[in-house]
């Protein structure tokens, strides 16, 4: 040991019990040099030329687990890890010979614990400016790297979240250019590069709207922070998408705003499956309301028919009461009775015969419109010559009551129907004006011309129909029937067969009257 290693020895071991215990007893201002030095946390540590260790500090002592004589005059090969790079040690002296070095190394504690350390090598020069020693500064990175490891973890995470993110991550700057932005933004916005981004203008190019733009940088330098704020984008291949942005400000140690970050969530499929699901939810709710009125429908008409059918029997059983009754008189009496009541028997069957037919007819040919059994076969015609046909075939029936029937309808009136069930229509509310008016009245067809249909009416100035029974009509569900002005009996299918066969043919049927005046039907027929 040299006697400047063995005078720095010798003073670090007294000066730690007693300053003015010393050997080689120092000025003041050494004590407060080497003071200095044992106080500080960094390692210190002197070598000579030969890499001999001449002077430690006390973190140096510290960090190693070493007592000062046992460090003192060894190598400072000794505290260096067997891991470390040769060719990295090897440069450590020339390095600080020429100026200084500066790395880190995996050093070895004396119980042969190895960590790392960060060495800053320097020379030491007499007043010749001689090279005599040189200075080692090092700082234990143990806890260091914990934290560098931790943060590099960090940063991987944030990178890898960064790129593998679905949703497109961006930093951008105030004025409004993109400063980076993941994969997914470049799929999101239609490139292929950030090249392609980088130099627009976001609000004009990027947002649909341009003024959201300057709503969403309001609030976000309002709040500082926004969550969710949906918006519609352009993308740069022209498609339109919706978008959820979730962003805040970044700012500077000042508190000014210099950028803004965010993530944006492509919900446009999700948003065009709500509104398809708005719109099946919809079409579901309206076949629901379709299928309860259908359902109310069908058992209305289910009532409607079953008080149909009771009307129906109610109708023959007063006929078939005749029938029976006036020929059970003709079976048992006929031997008994004069010539004249027996013709007066054999009217009044014949006539409920007729009636009991009439029903029958009608019956059967309303229950085939209802099955569909009576084709639909529009043809184009002159109205005006049916209603003459109609006139002439009941010609008798109006002249036994002295009825006049005029033709009034236009003559070059023509329709497109089905000839025979307007024949039908026509029949039958003749045969009721003629049933109910009076002897020498009048009964009156006109004809009106509109855009798409002709009006087909029928006047007369017989009894006329009281205003509640006027709703009984052309309904299933209720049942009116009046004597004409000869007791003629009527059973109300002919009118409902009537609205059948006038709707049928894609018109309608309505009826004014006035009791004691007379009534009129009218009807709508396509013009041909």
């Amino acid at each position: 040991m040299t006697s400047k290693t063995s005078n720095i020895h010798n003073y670090q071991q007294t000066n730690s019990e007693d300053m003015t215990q010393s050997n080689i007893k120092p000025s003041r201002d050494y004590k407060l040099l080497l003071q200095m030095i044992n106080s500080i946390s960094d390692s210190v540590n002197i070598t000579d030329m030969e890499n001999e260790i001449l002077f430690a500090n006390n973190a140096f002592l510290k960090m190693y687990g070493y007592q000062l004589e046992e460090i003192i005059g060894k190598k400072i090969e000794l505290l260096r890890s067997d891991k470390n790079d040769p060719k990295q040690i090897s440069k450590i002296h020339p390095a600080t010979m020429n100026g200084g070095w500066h790395g880190r190394l995996l050093n070895r504690k004396k119980d042969g614990t190895e960590f790392t350390i960060e060495l800053s090598t320097s020379l030491i020069k007499d007043e010749n400016g001689v090279v005599v020693a040189l200075v080692g500064i090092s700082r234990d990175m143990t806890s260091q790297i914990k934290v560098e490891e931790k943060l590099r973890e960090a940063q991987d995470k944030y990178r890898t979240l960064f790129l593998e993110l679905k949703d497109a991550v961006y930093e951008s700057s105030v004025d409004g250019k993109f400063i980076e932005l993941n994969p997914s933004g470049l799929e999101l916005f239609s490139v292929k590069t950030f090249d392609d981004l980088k130099h627009i203008d976001i609000a004009k190019e990027i947002y649909l709207r341009q003024d959201e733009r300057d709503q969403f940088k309001k609030e976000l330098e309002r709040t500082g922070f926004v969550s969710n704020y949906q918006i519609d984008i352009k993308r740069l291949n022209g498609e339109i998408a919706t978008v959820l942005e979730t962003s805040m400000a970044v700012k500077n140690r000042k508190g000014e705003i210099i950028g803004y970050r965010g993530i944006l969530r492509d919900i446009t499929e999700i948003k065009k499956n709500e509104e398809r699901l708005r719109l099946l939810v919809e079409k579901f709710e309206n076949l629901n309301i379709q299928l309860k009125k259908s359902e109310q429908e069908l058992k209305e008409l289910n009532a409607a028919k079953d008080r149909f059918f009771s009307i129906v029997a109610h109708d023959l059983r007063s006929p078939f009461s005749s029938l029976l009754s006036f020929s059970e008189f003709l079976v048992e009496d006929i031997d008994e009775l004069p010539k004249e009541e027996i013709k007066s028997f054999a009217e009044k069957i014949n006539e409920s015969s007729k009636t009991v037919f009439s029903l029958l007819e009608n019956l059967l040919q309303w229950s085939r419109i209802q099955t569909g059994k009576i084709p639909y076969e529009p043809i184009t015609f002159n109205i005006y010559h049916k209603v003459n046909q109609i006139i002439n075939l009941l010609k008798n029936n109006a002249e036994s009551k002295k009825i006049n029937v005029v033709n009034d309808v236009t003559s070059s009136a023509i329709v497109f129907a089905d000839e025979d069930m307007i024949f039908s229509v026509i029949q039958n509310l003749l045969s009721n004006a003629i049933k109910f008016t009076k002897e020498s009245g009048s009964i009156i067809f006109r004809s009106n011309s509109k855009e798409n249909d002709v009006e087909i009416s029928i006047t007369d100035n017989g009894v006329g129909i009281k205003e509640v029974d006027m709703r009984k009509l052309f309904r299933m569900d209720s049942h009116h029937t009046t004597y004409g002005t000869k007791d003629e009996k009527g059973s109300g299918l002919g009118l409902l067969l009537c609205r059948e066969m006038v709707e049928r043919n894609r018109g309608k049927i309505w009826v004014t009257s006035k009791v004691g005046e007379g009534t009129t039907f009218t009807f709508t027929v396509p013009k041909g």
